[in-house]
């Protein structure tokens, strides 16, 4: 869908163009042709290079689009190409953010090297920068003899190091040994100049970490928090109807807050803590605040959206004595059953929930409610 969008912009650009470059006409086509003549202009100017990246947009390579495309929202370009090289850059940049994929930072020691990586073969790459990859081991090269490897999750940023070490040039002789001295002839009677030490404290024990040089060594008893992706938090607002077969059913607010840890590329663990007026009239209302946990499974994944089945366990406390001259029990368990809704490139999720009592709320009545909720995620 993004790309027919894009392509149609391509296109509605070129037909208000009087005579279409050849940038442009490779932009309506983007066929491989079109990406080894682009290819073949290399390094180029900023024109070829936005056109080869929007090419690779257009043909859903997203990671390479990037590598061409990150300059070139304020770049000169001509009229032909420059709306459907903005509209390529904005569309790569958020079908990147809502992907499964990795963020990769390459960064050598000195700064400037060509480097090259396998999950982007053929590109040559000016360290410092930063690519797109999936999860998974890389390998990262620069030249023959200096290389890196590393391991990234789906949705991670990391930072892998290559740092080249200088060759020592070799010195020649000519086998002869010359015990003579420069300055043989002057002769200075005086004590030693005094030598400046530099201090056994260094580092960061002395306040100072220095600039970075290489990859840090690890310290085999600092705690390292993980490296994956942060855990996922929302607020839900919901009505639902509540019924226990003991008083008359009706619709009542809810409030929630909502986690989600990943345990898998797919799979989550849930938990949650809600607020909600349950069951009857006014003054057979009951107030019960309580705490969910269980797991859940992303089902369904497309650019625009992902769905998500939920099961819990439901525990709460209710906040009052007697309804309806019988007794309220003010502890309960239940289970719920849940289906959400996200909605890639913006915080909004929506969501319905069903929860069945297995304790009773009053003698002889089980609590059950189905809920409709609406929410913001902090993702």
């Amino acid at each position: 869908m993004k790309t027919a969008w894009i392509a149609g912009a391509v296109a509605w650009t070129l037909a208000g163009s009087a005579s279409a470059s050849p940038l442009s006409e490779a932009l309506a086509r983007h066929s491989a042709a079109d990406v080894a003549a682009l290819r073949a202009q290399l390094p180029g100017d900023a024109a070829v290079r936005c056109t080869l990246g929007t090419v690779y947009a257009l043909r859903d390579e997203l990671p390479r689009a990037m590598v061409y495309l990150d300059e070139c929202t304020d770049a000169e370009l001509p009229a032909d190409i420059a709306m459907g090289v903005v509209r390529a850059t904005r569309d790569v940049k958020k079908r990147l953010r809502a992907s499964e994929l990795a963020q990769l930072s390459i960064v050598t020691d000195p700064p400037g090297m060509i480097v090259e990586l396998d999950a982007l073969a053929g590109e040559k790459l000016t360290a410092p920068t930063t690519v797109w990859v999936k999860a998974g081991p890389h390998r990262v090269r620069a030249g023959t003899e200096i290389q890196n490897t590393i391991t990234v999750e789906a949705y991670s940023r990391a930072t892998i190091y290559l740092v080249a070490t200088p060759r020592k040039e070799a010195v020649t002789t000519d086998g002869r040994v010359d015990f003579t001295e420069d300055n043989a002839t002057e002769q200075t009677v005086a004590p030693p100049p005094d030598i400046k030490r530099p201090s056994l404290v260094q580092g960061k024990y002395a306040g100072d970490a220095g600039p970075r040089v290489g990859p840090e060594l690890e310290d085999p008893l600092a705690w390292r928090g993980s490296s994956g992706p942060r855990p996922w938090f929302g607020l839900r607002l919901g009505a639902g109807m509540y019924d226990d077969g003991a008083a008359s059913s009706s619709w009542r607010p809810s409030v929630a807050l909502a986690a989600r840890f990943k345990l898998a590329p797919r799979s989550f663990l849930a938990a949650r803590v809600d607020w909600s007026r349950r069951g009857g009239s006014a003054d057979a209302a009951v107030d019960s605040i309580g705490a969910s946990v269980g797991a859940g499974y992303t089902a369904l994944v497309t650019r625009s959206l992902a769905v998500a089945v939920i099961g819990q366990l439901r525990g709460d406390l209710r906040f009052v004595d007697t309804r309806n001259m019988m007794a309220v029990s003010r502890a309960g368990a239940a289970v719920a059953a849940g289906l959400e809704v996200a909605f890639a490139a913006t915080p909004l999720t929506a969501g319905l929930r069903f929860e069945q009592g297995l304790t009773e709320l009053v003698p002889g009545a089980r609590d059950r409610a189905l809920l409709v909720e609406v929410g913001v995620d902090w993702r």
